[in-house]
């Protein structure tokens, strides 16, 4: 720490007495956003901050996010005028909008959703073909869209033929997209085909490529594990790791937008260890509702994406409560944790304004290439992986943790909350064990 931090200077201490006066003026003794937009204008404020910082620092937690703001304006209104509108070159875009479907294509949609809604609501449904989930059709939806685009780069009219999937294969490949994925997406293809009851000898076609893409994609190596081979790590490892941010985070001048951003990296994968959900499901947490605080920790619920299950932690890990709390006091006036939790209510747990703005599930993937070396994906693979190396039948917890279900166990053996506590509770010992094993490695080297 420097000496100019560690005393403030007559200009330091002359700014902080006239804070403390216009806290006064207002009657607050717990500055919030609007005390400091009163106070002064961006320079004034990043002055006070540097004596705040060290004087009061439970202060500085709205300041990091008034601070924050005022620059984003300052570089809107000094951003150069676009003075001509360019467009986006032949072929930039991967798809077309929903609108653009042929009518026809778009008929067909509409009704397999108002169908498959039916049957999800009990009603009987005596089609001759079932609608698929809603999901499903989503994804049978997005690669028309594809389709169409593809068409429209080829100079010919939009269809779903031998041609025009060909096209699509080629630019995906190009791409580099797998080809356990192009399977996936050349079976909506045919079910969307089967669905209409049309195009016999296209549906073959189509359903033997993707079993030709899904030989291919089994026989090479899943990238996740040709990246473990090379890059040995371990859940403890992963852990230690959001350790170390935390503590950079608390090591960081307060007031800064960078010492929060440090805790939302930490938190990111402290909770995808403790919770190793899929990032389309970690991103749409939201606070008091999917993800809840009470007087003991945190607990989570949630409706998981890709399959609809219900996955439910009614106690998370106490170790990873101070990496969520750290969320709250870092954003809340006065860093009152109750009071940050109520001020975040109902918005997303992984923001960087305040809960105004939910960061994406790429973001999620982006901190953990950056920390890790590759995507929270991993995560689910080294439980896995633990699990198999076990000396005991670790399955359970394996899947517990990752809220998935065992191949042959019914629903109501799955959902048993004793079995599943119990896993959480060796994925928990396991955890402590593997921490403790990567805390002396790192004291050895």
């Amino acid at each position: 720490m420097s000496d100019n931090l560690i005393r403030p200077t007559e200009s330091d201490l002359r700014r902080l007495r006239k804070w403390q006066a216009h806290l006064e003026t207002r009657g607050t003794g717990v500055p919030d956003e609007e005390d400091f937009q009163s106070f002064g204008c961006l320079s004034t404020l990043e002055r006070l901050r540097d004596v705040l910082s060290v004087e009061a620092p439970h202060h500085c937690a709205p300041l990091a996010r008034v601070i924050s703001q005022l620059k984003r304006e300052k570089r809107q209104r000094e951003k150069p005028r676009q003075t001509t509108t360019s467009r986006p070159s032949k072929g930039s875009d991967l798809s077309v909008g929903t609108d653009e479907l042929p009518d026809d294509w778009k008929v067909t949609l509409k009704e397999m959703r108002r169908r498959r809604n039916d049957l999800d609501g009990g009603m009987i449904d005596l089609g001759d073909t079932s609608p698929p989930a809603q999901s499903q059709i989503r994804a049978a939806e997005y690669v028309l869209r594809c389709i169409v685009q593809v068409c429209i780069d080829a100079d010919r009219s939009a269809d779903l033929d031998t041609e025009s999937v060909r096209l699509w294969l080629e630019r995906q490949e190009a791409r580099g997209q797998g080809e356990i994925g192009l399977a996936m997406q050349l079976r909506k293809l045919a079910e969307f085909l089967v669905y209409r009851d049309e195009k016999s000898k296209l549906r073959k076609a189509i359903r033997g490529e993707a079993s030709r893409y899904a030989r291919i994609g089994r026989l090479k190596r899943k990238r996740k594990h040709a990246w473990l081979l090379a890059n040995p790590t371990d859940i403890g490892k992963v852990w230690s790791l959001a350790e170390e941010l935390l503590a950079e985070s608390r090591a960081t001048k307060a007031g800064t937008s960078r010492r929060y951003l440090l805790a939302l990296h930490a938190s990111a994968l402290a909770l995808a260890v403790a919770a190793p959900l899929r990032i389309s499901d970690l991103y749409r947490f939201r606070i008091d509702e999917e993800i809840r605080r009470d007087a003991t920790g945190w607990s989570i619920s949630i409706k998981t994406q890709k399959t609809g299950g219900d996955y439910e932690r009614s106690e998370l890990w106490p170790e990873l409560t101070e990496f969520l709390d750290e969320l709250l006091v870092l954003d809340a006036p006065g860093g009152d944790l109750w009071l940050g939790y109520d001020r975040r209510s109902g918005t997303p747990l992984f923001s960087r304004d305040g809960g105004v703005t939910a960061l994406t599930a790429d973001w999620i993937s982006d901190v953990w290439y950056e920390h890790v070396g590759t995507g929270e994906h991993i995560v689910r693979t080294l439980w896995h992986q633990l699990a198999y190396d076990s000396d005991v039948d670790r399955t359970w917890m394996a899947l517990s943790l990752c809220g998935q279900r065992g191949g042959g166990r019914t629903a109501s053996q799955y959902h048993d909350r004793n079995q599943r506590a119990r896993a959480v509770r060796a994925g928990r010992r396991s955890l402590s064990e593997l921490r403790q094993a990567a805390m002396n490695g790192q004291q050895q080297s």
